[in-house]
């Protein structure tokens, strides 16, 4: 790899180009989670966010550490693998990714930025936040287009790496394809049923281009770490094949099935259940082996801890992914373990590559304390969140007042909250870490008299820049200027009223966004944004009510039948609150009760209800079953008490 950089210097400056945007994403998502950290931590969390905030920082926490930073660093791996030198239109794409990324974290602190919680590429829908992505996945689009020839040209030279840097790009392409394919199907987003087609197909395949990066760095660390090669060639391209096979399925799944049906989300999710790890934990147990047999002076490196902690942890991550029944902290504690794989290798990575940009990488604590904190904090963070997903605390929100008074609530995310700040300072010192290597490797003035260094003043340039534009933008748009005209005209109001205008119209946006999910049979989805109505209206029976439904759909059946129950002492004439409770009390095989809630609701019914016929329908086939079930139970008992008669 080193080889590649020193091929040629344009090739080394783009590349630092991108990991130094690499980086500047991490630390703003550090800068995010520090936020969220807080907001999930008990009793701080109610003094420092709230819930609009809140979703901001997690849209772009997300965003930036698995879009942005992600990204940014596979373009740095194609710059290396293509290896010619750079042309004017490879640095337009880096330039393109940078004014996407500022563009992306302007909106943070704007009201009108309302944050769409969809799953794999979570959006702010705002003009600013939305073009800002754009431009961003243009330029990574363009950067991996233009290195697909100079991969081609050597891909039978060197190491494996950039066998798997080039199917990493092909995996792109089918990535991007699925993208444009979703959007020609669904058409512009509008809601975040729409965002969330748009970004499902996409978003899976993206999983496969991080994992085959993944597979490629841990070679490259793991041959320099044991002086050798870590497996035959033949072996390793087998597996970096396996790893990209998979994705040849995405367009059969366009094919064949509705963007919008329940089919194409189950086989997308199947697709990534069952090809996105084999190959990589097959890699990652054939690296785990070697490092045992390792010697102790090995371990002195830094890339060492790094490169096992990011195997375990991505072990961890497919473990827990097994585990996820419902939309709760599960979640995120699984892909806290598969992210914070490959952000580990990548840092690793990083420190090895630091030295061919002219840094000079000293020793000390924070370099050897760096990848411990911050594996060892995910790890932490990871379980916390997995504990707190079997009490069924939910995700995507912040707290959940059934759950949080239960003790293990406050156990599993205190350990939330302390992982979550082990993981930060290590995000922090790695950051810290890069730039003082970078520092002490730039030249000076004293080295360089006759030339002055505008870097710094550019790039303050640059942000002040576009931040006056996205204030621009952001404030002459319709929304604020409608705002700022009602605020005129009603000097009375004050801050009170405004938190509770925009309170009600969460409510309403959320209300309605859950409802087109579950008419969508995308229940989970669903359940996510009720959770949110619940936590802002929590006498709200109609919330409670979808909510129900939404269980009944991912069939947690005691959970619908509790949400039923709430809505019923809410509004005794919440009419689909008997029927969904009926439907729930079927699920636990509890007729008697079902039998009582359906009588409910056609009593409460008019005579033109069109779902009559289907309840009275229910109501005679779960009698005709209580009366087989007791027919049979009579005969039972006839018949023992026939024997005791025979043999007293």
């Amino acid at each position: 790899m080193e080889s590649a950089l020193h091929a040629h210097p344009d090739v080394r400056r783009l590349t630092a180009g991108w990991l130094l945007l690499a980086l500047s994403a991490l630390a703003l998502s550090t800068l995010c989670a520090v936020l969220l950290i807080a907001a999930r931590t008990p009793w701080l969390g109610t003094l420092v966010a709230s819930g609009e905030l809140f979703g901001r920082a997690l849209v772009l926490h997300v965003s930036l550490a698995v879009v942005v930073w992600f990204l940014a660093c596979a373009a740095a791996f194609w710059t290396l693998a293509a290896g010619t030198q750079a042309s004017a239109l490879r640095w337009t794409t880096l330039a393109l990714a940078v004014a996407g990324l500022m563009a992306m974290v302007l909106p943070l602190f704007f009201d009108a930025a309302q944050p769409v919680l969809v799953n794999y590429v979570p959006v702010l829908d705002h003009p600013v936040f939305l073009a800002g992505l754009a431009l961003f996945i243009a330029g990574v689009a363009l950067s991996g287009a233009a290195s697909v020839p100079g991969a081609l040209r050597q891909l039978n030279e060197g190491p494996v790496w950039r066998l798997g840097a080039l199917l990493s790009m092909l995996a792109a392409a089918v990535a991007l394809g699925a993208w444009l394919a979703s959007m020609a199907m669904a058409g512009l987003p509008t809601n975040q049923a729409r965002f969330e087609l748009l970004a499902w197909g996409p978003g899976h395949v993206l999983q496969f281009v991080h994992v085959i990066l993944l597979m490629s760095v841990w070679s490259v660390l793991g041959e320099q770490l044991l002086g050798q090669a870590i497996a035959p060639r033949r072996w390793l391209v087998g597996l970096l094949l396996l790893a990209a096979v998979p994705v040849l399925v995405a367009p059969v799944i366009y094919l064949n099935y509705p963007i919008d049906s329940p089919d194409f989300r189950r086989a997308f999710t199947l697709l990534m259940a069952l090809g996105i790890w084999p190959a990589a934990a097959l890699l990652a147990l054939r690296l785990l082996l070697l490092l045992n047999r390792a010697e102790r002076a090995v371990w002195t490196a830094p890339q060492a801890p790094a490169l096992l902690l990011s195997i375990l942890l991505f072990l961890l991550g497919c473990v827990l992914g097994a585990l996820i029944q419902s939309d709760s902290t599960m979640v995120p504690a699984h892909y806290h373990g598969t992210v914070g794989a490959v952000t580990l290798a990548y840092m690793a990575l990083g420190y090895q590559l630091l030295p061919t940009f002219g840094a000079r990488v000293g020793g000390g604590a924070l370099l050897r304390w760096q990848p411990l904190l911050y594996g060892s904090g995910l790890m932490i963070l990871a379980l916390a969140l997995a504990w707190s997903g079997t009490l069924g605390v939910p995700r995507k929100t912040l707290h959940v007042d059934v759950i949080v008074q239960y003790p293990a609530y406050f156990a599993a995310m205190g350990l939330a909250g302390l992982g979550g700040l082990l993981a930060i300072v290590g995000a922090a010192l790695f950051v810290l870490n890069v730039l003082r290597s970078l520092r002490a490797g730039w030249p000076t003035p004293t080295q360089n008299p006759g030339r002055r260094d505008v870097r710094w003043p550019a790039i303050a340039l640059a942000l002040g820049l576009t931040a006056a534009i996205g204030l621009l933008l952001a404030y002459g748009s319709a929304d604020h200027g409608t705002a700022v005209a009602a605020k005129r005209a009603d000097p009375r109001q004050d801050a009170t009223g405004h938190a509770a205008q925009m309170r009600k119209e969460e409510v309403k946006r959320r209300f309605a966004q859950g409802v087109t999910l579950l008419n969508a049979k995308q229940f989970e989805a669903a359940a996510s944004e009720l959770h949110r109505v619940l936590e802002l209206a929590p006498q709200m029976p109609e919330a409670h009510v979808n909510m129900g439904f939404a269980m009944l759909g991912v069939q947690r059946y005691a959970m619908a039948r509790d949400f039923f129950n709430v809505a019923i002492d809410l509004n005794k004439h919440q009419l689909n609150a008997y029927y969904g409770l009926a439907v729930a009390l079927e699920g636990l095989r509890d007729l008697p009760g079902a039998l009582g809630a359906m009588r409910s609701y056609v009593h409460l019914s008019k005579a033109d209800n069109a779902y009559l016929p289907k309840a009275n329908a229910a109501l005679w086939e779960w009698e005709a079953e209580m009366k087989t079930a007791q027919g049979d139970n009579g005969e039972k008992s006839a018949i023992a008490g026939a024997k005791r008669v025979v043999n007293p």
